[in-house]
């Protein structure tokens, strides 16, 4: 909810100021796995109409992926953003980095080496966005459109200087409410009504835990409650 408000003001001052089209600084979403921060910032960019790319950090490679490679290393190529802005012909495509608290260093076999952070910097700051050379196409491309939503699962693992230059948000575990409404939701015209109940009592359950529950785990349960053969809780 917090998160939607400042986006709904950041939206508002834009248009007020005569912008047009969604324009939002970098946002870092920090909370416990399966909670659905990736999934707001698809549904962010679905409801924007905006082209919308994942760039998974625990693949190792995640800084090349957003800066890209000049030509001479094995695999190069224009980093996703300007990938998708070419191939759209969007100026503000959403880029999802996920995982940003588990950024590291890649080197190539030439000794170079580039780290997410670093790629990462050029994009999220205004002035260097706007003048970012494509190291492959070695051309000048306007970045400073493209919106940024990190998420993360611990804060301490966010190197600071991308702290220092997005709106950091701290998200809660699914409260029981919250949990118990997402499973209605999946469950509406479900005919075992007493199963229904109980996997109510068991999600609120495991919401009062310290660990509390995750979309994922309600998902499964709505699953073994469709397939009357697989048990309802492991």
């Amino acid at each position: 909810r917090e998160v939607s408000t400042w986006i709904m003001h950041q939206m508002l001052q834009h248009v007020a100021s005569g912008g047009r089209g969604l324009t939002l600084p970098p946002v870092i979403l920090v909370g416990p796995p399966g909670i659905g921060k990736s999934h707001y910032a698809r549904k962010l960019a679905e409801l924007a109409g905006l082209p919308v790319r994942m760039i998974d950090v625990g693949a190792g490679s995640a800084g090349f992926r957003i800066s890209g490679t000049e030509k001479g290393w094995a695999t190069a190529q224009s980093g996703l953003p300007v990938e998708t802005m070419l191939a759209t012909r969007v100026a503000n495509p959403l880029m999802i980095v996920d995982e940003v608290d588990k950024a590291g260093t890649a080197h190539s076999t030439r000794g170079t080496s580039t780290s997410l952070t670093t790629s990462l910097l050029q994009m999220l700051e205004p002035g260097t966005a706007r003048h970012f050379e494509c190291p492959y196409l070695r051309i000048p491309v306007d970045m400073s459109r493209v919106i940024w939503i990190m998420t993360a699962n611990n804060l301490e693992g966010i190197p600071a200087p991308l702290r220092d230059r997005a709106r950091l948000f701290i998200l809660p575990n699914l409260s029981a409410t919250d949990a118990i409404a997402h499973f209605d939701r999946l469950t509406v015209g479900c005919e075992w009504e007493a199963e229904r109940d109980r996997c109510r009592v068991f999600i609120e359950r495991m919401s009062a835990r310290p660990e509390g529950i995750s979309l994922r785990q309600i998902g499964k349960l709505v699953e073994a409650l469709r397939d009357p053969v697989a048990p309802l809780y492991q």
